[in-house]
C-alpha cells in the first residue's frame, strides 16, 4: 500500500516537472520566434530605408510589395515550425500531423486552382512591373486608368467611370499606354483645291503654336508634322498628321489639336471637300 502511494506520488512528481519543463519551453519557443519575427521585419525595413534602394530605378511600390510578400512566407513558415515543435515538446507525434495537412492541402489546393492561378500571377506582374496604379492600360479587353493592384484582382476605371474587377489569372497580355514617349494624332479632310504647301504650312503654324503653349512645352519630344495622305477620295484628301509626346499626355494634345485645325482651316477659308465649294 506505501508502495503505491509512493509511487503515485514519484508520478505526480514526474508530471508536475514534465508540465513545467512543457510551460518553460513553450514561452522560449514563443518568445525565440517572436524575436527571430521581429529582426526580420526590421532587417526588411532596414533595407527598404537604405540608400541602396533609394538610388535605384526600381518603382519603389514594387519593392514594398515584394518584401511583404516574403515577410509573410517567412511568418508563416516560423509558425509552422513554433506549433511543430511545441507539440513534439507536449509528446504529439508531428509526422502524422504533418501527412495530414499534406493530403488536406492537397484538397484545398484542387479546390482553390483559381485563386491560387490570381495569387502567383498577381506576384508575377508586380514583379516584372508589367503595370502601375494611376497608368492607363488595356488587359482582358478592358482600357481604363488602373485604380488598385493587389496579389488577387486587378481594379480598373474605364473611360465611362465603371470600375471593372479583373482577376489576375485573366490578364495575358497588357497595352500600358503609359510607358515611354507616345504618339498624337490627328486626321482631317481638305478638298482639292488646297495645295499639299498650303497643308503644311498650316500644319506647321499650328504645331509650333501648340508647342509653345506653357501647358506643352516639355510634353512634346517631336512637333506634329505630316505623317501621311491617308486617303484620296472623290472631293477631298484626308491627311494624317502625328508628333511624339510624354505619355499620358497625348489624348489630350490630340484634342487640342483637332480643336487648332478646325479654327485654322476656317480662318483660311479651306473647305473639307469641293462639294462644300460649290453651295
Amino acid at each position: 500500500m506505501i508502495e503505491q502511494i509512493e509511487k503515485q506520488e514519484m508520478v505526480r512528481e514526474i508530471m508536475k516537472h514534465k508540465l513545467l519543463y512543457g510551460a518553460i519551453s513553450l514561452v522560449i519557443v514563443v518568445l525565440v520566434s517572436v524575436i527571430i519575427l521581429a529582426l526580420i521585419k526590421k532587417i526588411i525595413n532596414k533595407f527598404l530605408e537604405g540608400s541602396l534602394v533609394k538610388k535605384s530605378s526600381v518603382n519603389t511600390n514594387k519593392i514594398h510589395t515584394i518584401s511583404r510578400v516574403l515577410y509573410s512566407i517567412i511568418r508563416v513558415l516560423i509558425i509552422f515550425i513554433a506549433i511543430t515543435m511545441v507539440l513534439d515538446i507536449f509528446g504529439i507525434n508531428t509526422s502524422t500531423l504533418i501527412a495530414t495537412a499534406g493530403v488536406g492541402g492537397v484538397a484545398i489546393a484542387l479546390g482553390t486552382q483559381t485563386i491560387i492561378a490570381d495569387f502567383i500571377k498577381g506576384i508575377l506582374i508586380i514583379l516584372d512591373d508589367k503595370i502601375r496604379v494611376g497608368e492607363w492600360i488595356k488587359v482582358a479587353g478592358i482600357e481604363g486608368e488602373v485604380e488598385a493592384l493587389d496579389f488577387r484582382i486587378t481594379k480598373i476605371r474605364d473611360f465611362n467611370g465603371s470600375l471593372h474587377i479583373i482577376p489576375n489569372s485573366e490578364i495575358t497580355s497588357v497595352q500600358n499606354f503609359n510607358r515611354g514617349l507616345m504618339i498624337s494624332e490627328a486626321t482631317f479632310s481638305v478638298s482639292y483645291d488646297t495645295s499639299l504647301d498650303q497643308v503644311k504650312e498650316m500644319v506647321k503654324k499650328i504645331s509650333d503654336e501648340i508647342a509653345g503653349k506653357e501647358k506643352y512645352k516639355k510634353a512634346f519630344k517631336k512637333k506634329f508634322e505630316i505623317y501621311e495622305i491617308k486617303d484620296l477620295n472623290e472631293f477631298s484628301y484626308k491627311v494624317r498628321i502625328t508628333a511624339k509626346v510624354k505619355n499620358g499626355m497625348q489624348w489630350e494634345i490630340s484634342r487640342q489639336i483637332r480643336e487648332m485645325i478646325k479654327y485654322e482651316m476656317e480662318k483660311r477659308k479651306i473647305k473639307s471637300s469641293l462639294v462644300e465649294c460649290k453651295q
